[in-house]
Formats: structure tokens, C-alpha cells, sequence
């Protein structure tokens, strides 16, 4: 009888190992992917807003229209572009002024990983007010 034959294999001694490595790897993998799916969800609430003030400004400074018509418009961008994943959105139209209409859109992005709060999200446009203007007016 020799010695090899009274020890037990290479591949016994590993038996049981896998569901270990499994039970250490899988939260860490499950982890990655939340992240992973939290930051596309925070592009997505900020790509939203982003559009929603870029609407509002387009419709706010058409020939005719307010800053009231701007943010309405925005708020319904938000409310379509959003869905479930941007709340608690506020609409601002500070900063418009005769001339140049302003829309700063913020909101929160909802948290998938658990005790993670929501992150804020924020976006502001502008442009020029149009106006029926005669040669030589000085506008």
C-alpha cells in the first residue's frame, strides 16, 4: 500500500468549495449591477430635466408667450419624460427678464440601492425673447 492511495484526492479536498465562493461573490455582483442600474437611472432623471427646461425656454420665448406658457410647458415635459423615476420637481422661472427667457427644472431621482437617498438633479436654459423689431430700432 503506498502513501497516494492513503490520502484523499486533489479533487476531494476541494469538494464543497463553490457554493462558498458563490455566497461571497453574489451581494458583491448584486451590488455592481444596483449601481450599475442607479447611474443609468440618474441620466435618465437628468436627461429629463435637461429636456424639460430646454422646452420650456422654446415655448416661453415664441412671439406672444410668457414666462407662465415656458413653464408649463416644462412641467409637462418633466411629467412625460420622467415618469416614475424624477420627483418632487419644481419649476423656476427666475432670472427671465424682457428680453431673455430663463427655465431652471429640478427634481430628485428615485434610489434603487437600499439606504441610498434620492440624488438631486438640476438643469437650466435660456434664450433670447422673440420680438417684431423695425429697422432701426435699437433693441
Amino acid at each position: 500500500m503506498s502513501l497516494r492511495s492513503l490520502l484523499p484526492a486533489q479533487h476531494d479536498l476541494d469538494r464543497g468549495s463553490a457554493p462558498i465562493q458563490v455566497a461571497i461573490i453574489f451581494p458583491v455582483v448584486i451590488l455592481i449591477i444596483f449601481g450599475i442600474v442607479q447611474g443609468f437611472t440618474i441620466a435618465w432623471a437628468h436627461n429629463a430635466v435637461a429636456t424639460a427646461a430646454r422646452e420650456g425656454v422654446s415655448a416661453g420665448r415664441m412671439y406672444g408667450a410668457g414666462p407662465g406658457d415656458g413653464a408649463a410647458k416644462a412641467r409637462k415635459a418633466t411629467a412625460d419624460l420622467g415618469g416614475n423615476l424624477l420627483t418632487s420637481v419644481s419649476v423656476s422661472t427666475a432670472g427671465t427678464t424682457r428680453d431673455r427667457m430663463s427655465i431652471r427644472v429640478e427634481g430628485q431621482a428615485v434610489s434603487l440601492v437600499p439606504g441610498l437617498k434620492s440624488i438631486s438633479v438640476s438643469s437650466a436654459a435660456s434664450g433670447p425673447i422673440e420680438q417684431w423689431t423695425t429697422a432701426g430700432d435699437d433693441r
